[in-house]
């Protein structure tokens, strides 16, 4: 695994544009489960018809009720090493931004400045009515009080965590997503084993790809580079090999 480190090192100090897209593997090593694996996955524990968009309309408090042990796991969720390394990156100018898939927050906490989250956010909810917004620290300290749904203060409509339920669009991000992928030199995946469409044409994108997740992709025959383990030791490995020339 070293000369693929090693590989992908200098990649990244001769690519003049590295995008770096980020899955649900990256956030398994800071507690938080993804959504497929047998066992500990979240659709192997709640029903996923809850999280439709047609499924929140019909029964908020339902949603709710499957979804709040999640979003508790989020709120005490810290960064792991793959999310403060890429911010190291960034700083370095090594890379211009990160595309993920995930809604927990953990790339802004981690210290990542040019964020784009293409399937929303649970940092905060939104009222579909008015558009009120709160934290989504209120949510889980209404729903703690017996409140289901979390309604708005204005209107008394449910509040909706700004995430992208199953029917709904991609967040406004994802324009962005396309033309940082379409400029890229070198796209980086993380942790994404890219099943799920649209956001697994991105890396399509750029003739340049390296893959780094626990487990095989269909993109594996394109890429340059694949590494199938946890992310965080591999980008701890991949700064630790920057540092050798600085």
């Amino acid at each position: 695994m070293l000369d693929k480190i090693k590989t992908i090192a200098d990649l990244l100090r001769q690519s003049s544009y590295t995008v770096v897209m980020t899955g649900a593997g990256v956030s398994t090593e800071s507690g938080i489960p993804d959504f497929r694996s047998p066992g500990s996955g979240l659709w192997t524990v709640v029903n996923p018809e809850l999280f439709t968009i047609q499924g929140f309309k019909a029964n908020p408090g339902a949603f709710y009720r499957a979804g709040i042990p999640f979003f508790r796991q989020i709120e005490k969720a810290q960064p792991n090493a793959t999310h403060t390394v890429l911010a190291e990156l960034e700083r370095r100018g090594l890379v211009r931004a990160v595309i993920t898939q995930n809604v927990d927050g953990l790339h802004q906490k981690g210290g990542s400045r040019q964020v784009l989250e293409i399937h929303g956010s649970l940092c905060s909810a939104s009222c579909m009515h008015c558009d009120y917004r709160v934290p989504i620290e209120t949510i889980t300290e209404d729903v703690e009080e017996g409140l289901l749904p979390p309604l708005c203060v204005e209107c008394g409509e449910p509040l909706k965590p700004d995430v992208v339920l199953f029917g709904e669009p991609l967040s406004p991000d994802y324009r962005q997503a396309l033309d940082e992928a379409q400029k890229a030199t070198l796209v980086l995946v993380i942790g994404s084993s890219l099943q799920v469409s649209p956001a697994n044409q991105l890396p399509s994108l750029c003739e340049n790809l390296v893959i780094i997740n626990r487990t095989p992709t269909f993109y594996d025959e394109k890429a340059q580079v694949t590494i199938n383990e946890d992310t965080a030791r591999v980008m701890e490995l991949i700064l630790e090999e920057l540092d050798k020339n600085n």
